[in-house]
């Protein structure tokens, strides 16, 4: 096996540049050939960062070069088109959500235990500099015993920004499946797994206008919830209350994600970002900023440079499907706690496994 682990990449729309550009920051990987059903964009963003294939998807699949290949299609492909990247014998990773329904997800995973490939899923924002101190400073009781958290995203919607925005708005779509996984990734990697779920949720606007691109002024009818306030019971004690909204008119003046110790609080910057200010709040004091205790860039594709590197050193990955399961698992309850109007239990558990070492450098020391 290669030092560097060959990427190809599947989607090659809104979000496929971050990952072209991320990939280079990481010498584990490499992404060598990308594919899209639109194939002059795939040819247009292989020609743009400077990628030496664009391919067909099936003749991506079936590239005998290539390692791991990225998922960046829309989420009703996610899990199918995993189940095609580990027939065809490569390593699997995508964009959240791991799926659009419990079934698919454990489909993609069994599938993966019988070939001996792995999954991997984002976000991989939680093993960004500030979020890994983070954890570093939980583990340590930094603030304490951490019993209690709060987090918040809230907008008016994305399609007042997105070219392309109805799947936000239909079935499998809405803010819990597209934003809680930052929040939800960041909170299991800190607490461990959650066990319950009580909610209530609502669909504010029936449509929704287009604000920008070439479908400006176009309609979309609203076929999912648009706001969610969960209250989330994780195994190690902790209580979080949760809320996410596309139905928030203006700016909202609500922290992010909170965390609340027997020895103070602990603010946390935007999971869906690599960088960002961590501070503490005592008892007897006010806000102050803290230093981080890992210092390296991060981007989207560390999750797959990272899995990279812990294939090639047979131990697991850090941005798995197990946990990406457990997040959609989760998801799914706040999703149904809110509809039903009674408390869901979570049934699925993942293994917590240790935070990224502390590094002086520029590159994560996995």
């Amino acid at each position: 096996m290669s030092d560097v682990m060959k990427v190809g990449v599947i989607g090659c729309g809104n979000i496929s540049p971050q990952y072209f550009k991320g990939a280079k920051l990481y010498s584990e990987i490499e992404i060598v050939a990308c594919a899209d059903l639109n194939v002059d964009l795939a040819k247009a963003r292989a020609e743009e960062f400077r990628v030496p294939k664009a391919l067909s998807v099936d003749a991506l699949l079936a590239d005998p070069d290539l390692d791991i290949v990225l998922n960046l299609t829309t989420p009703q492909f996610h899990a199918p088109l995993n189940r095609r990247i580990l027939e065809a014998g490569k390593h699997a990773y995508c964009e959240k959500p791991f799926a659009t329904n419990r079934e698919e997800g454990r489909q993609v995973l069994e599938l993966a235990a019988k070939k001996g490939l792995r999954v991997g899923c984002a976000p991989d924002t939680f093993l960004s500099s500030p979020l890994q101190t983070a954890r570093k400073l939980v583990d340590e009781g930094f603030i304490g015993s951490v019993f209690g958290g709060t987090a918040v995203f809230a907008c008016a919607g994305h399609e007042r920004w997105h070219p392309n925005p109805e799947f936000y708005y239909k079935l499998g779509g809405g803010p819990v499946l597209d934003m809680a996984p930052y929040y939800f990734t960041v909170l299991v990697n800190l607490f461990g797994s959650a066990v319950s779920v009580v909610a209530s949720g609502k669909q504010v606007f029936a449509e929704r206008t287009v604000g920008s691109g070439p479908l400006e002024g176009s309609k979309i009818a609203v076929e999912t919830p648009t706001h969610n306030v969960s209250i989330i019971e994780f195994e190690n004690g902790a209580t979080v209350s949760a809320m996410f909204s596309f139905d928030v008119q203006g700016e909202h003046n609500l922290p992010m994600l909170t965390l609340y110790g027997t020895e103070g609080n602990l603010s946390l910057p935007d999971p869906n970002c690599f960088d960002g200010e961590l501070r503490v709040c005592r008892a007897s004091g006010s806000w102050e900023s803290l230093s981080l205790q890992h210092n390296y860039e991060g981007a989207r594709a560390l999750g797959i440079a990272d899995m990279a590197a812990a294939i090639r050193g047979e131990r697991p990955h850090r941005a798995n499907g197990e946990m990406a399961f457990h997040v959609f698992d989760l998801m799914v309850a706040c999703e149904e706690a809110a509809s039903s109007g009674q408390r869901v239990s979570v049934a699925s558990r993942f293994e917590r496994l240790p935070a990224i070492g502390a590094s002086e450098g520029e590159s994560p020391r996995f």
